[in-house]
C-alpha cells in the first residue's frame, strides 16, 4: 500500500471472528511474520494497463466480482455501515497511522461497493457455505480493495485481503493476500494441508475473474469454484 496510509476508528464491538490478529492481513511484514500458527499467503495477477483498466477492475472487485465470477455464490446478510472496526493500517515503515472517516462509492451500474461490517454467506460447489465479515475497505488513488475475516469454523479459518493496484509503470495488478489456519476444531496433518491448498487455489480463480475476458465459471459440478 501507498506510504502515510490512514487508519479509521476502531472498536472490538460485535465482531466474532474466528481468528485472532484482525486486521493483520494489511501489516507490511505479514509474510515473514503471521499471525503465530497462520500460514500467509500472497498471490498477483497482471490484469492489463491504463486508468480505465483499473477503474473497471476496481469496480468489479467491490461489487463481489471475483467471486462471483470464481463460480461462487455471495448473500449479503448484513450491510455494514463502513464505521465498524477496521483494523491497523500502517505506513511503510510498519508505524500505525492516525484515522479517518470512511466514504460510500457505487459500481457503474449502481450497485454499492463492499463496506466493513458487512456480513456475508459465500458458496463454492461441494463445500459448505461460509459465513465472512468484511474488516476493512482500502480506496485510495491507485489501491482499491478489501478484506474479510471467516465467522464459522466449518474450514480454513483467516482474513483475506483481495485488492487492484494500478502501479508507477501504468499496469495494473490484482492481488490477494492473507493468512489461515486449520480451524479450531481440528483439522490435522495431510486434511489440514489439503485444505489450505485449496483456499489459495479459490484465490487465484477469484483474481483470474477479475481479468479481462474471463468468462463467469459455472457454480455446477465438482470443482466449479476453481475455474475462472
Amino acid at each position: 500500500m501507498s506510504d502515510g496510509q490512514p487508519t479509521r476508528r476502531q472498536s472490538h464491538v460485535d465482531m466474532p471472528v474466528s481468528y485472532a490478529a484482525v486486521g493483520a492481513s494489511r501489516a507490511p511484514d505479514l509474510l515473514r511474520y503471521p499471525p503465530n500458527g497462520s500460514t500467509p499467503y500472497e498471490e498477483t495477477l497482471r490484469l492489463g494497463s491504463g486508468q480505465e483498466r483499473f477503474l473497471v477492475a476496481s469496480s468489479l472487485l467491490m461489487t463481489w466480482g471475483a467471486q462471483r465470477g470464481a463460480g461462487m455464490t455471495v448473500r449479503e446478510v448484513q450491510r455494514g455501515t463502513g464505521s465498524e472496526y477496521q483494523g491497523p493500517e500502517f505506513d511503510a515503515a510498519g508505524t500505525p497511522q492516525a484515522a479517518a472517516a470512511p466514504e460510500e462509492h457505487f459500481g457503474p451500474d449502481g450497485d454499492p461497493y463492499v463496506v466493513p461490517g458487512t456480513r456475508a454467506m459465500l458458496g463454492a460447489a461441494g463445500q459448505p457455505e461460509r459465513e465472512v465479515l468484511v474488516i476493512y475497505t482500502v480506496t485510495e488513488d491507485r489501491t482499491v480493495g478489501f478484506a474479510w475475516g471467516t465467522a464459522d469454523e466449518q474450514g480454513v479459518v483467516g482474513e483475506q485481503q483481495f485488492g487492484i493496484e494500478l502501479r508507477e509503470d501504468d499496469t495494473v495488478w490484482a492481488f490477494a493476500r492473507g493468512f489461515l489456519d486449520a480451524p479450531k476444531s481440528g483439522l490435522l496433518g495431510l486434511r489440514a494441508r489439503a485444505e489450505l491448498k485449496l483456499a489459495v487455489e479459490q484465490v487465484r480463480a477469484q483474481l483470474a475473474a477479475l481479468a479481462p475476458g474471463a468468462q463467469p465459471a459455472s457454480t455446477e459440478g465438482p470443482g466449479a469454484e476453481r475455474s475462472a
